[in-house]
């Protein structure tokens, strides 16, 4: 898979979000509801706590520090629900193959939307 990087095996994204640091980055591997793969930044925007140590709830991030949820698509999600435009933690372009998550574009984030 050209320009495509193997972060982890799937199964360790499975439980929980996985932390791993690829080229002095850290990123937060963790699985969608639909068994997708998702890589996120491994810090909140809030108050960079690391996402990797919250944990996976009705299909968000949720961040340790204020349980801040960011949803799929890496946006912040309210307390009512609503994802916010304005506050995304850097999300990249992930896939699953032959057992294990692959991330490319590290040094690019993708854009939340």
């Amino acid at each position: 898979m050209d320009g495509w990087v193997r972060l982890c095996e799937t199964q360790a994204a499975r439980a929980a979000p996985h932390r791993v640091v690829l080229d002095g980055t850290g990123l937060v591997a963790w699985l969608a509801t639909d068994g997708t793969p998702r890589v996120f930044i491994d810090r909140c925007p809030h108050r960079d706590a690391r996402l990797s140590a919250g944990y996976i709830e009705e299909g968000r991030l949720i961040c340790p520090f204020h349980l801040w949820a960011f949803d799929e698509s890496g946006h912040y999600v309210g307390p009512d629900g609503v994802a916010d435009p304005q506050c995304a933690v850097a999300r990249f372009p992930a896939r699953a193959r032959d057992g294990a998550i692959w991330v490319r574009d590290v040094l690019a984030p993708a854009t939340s939307g």
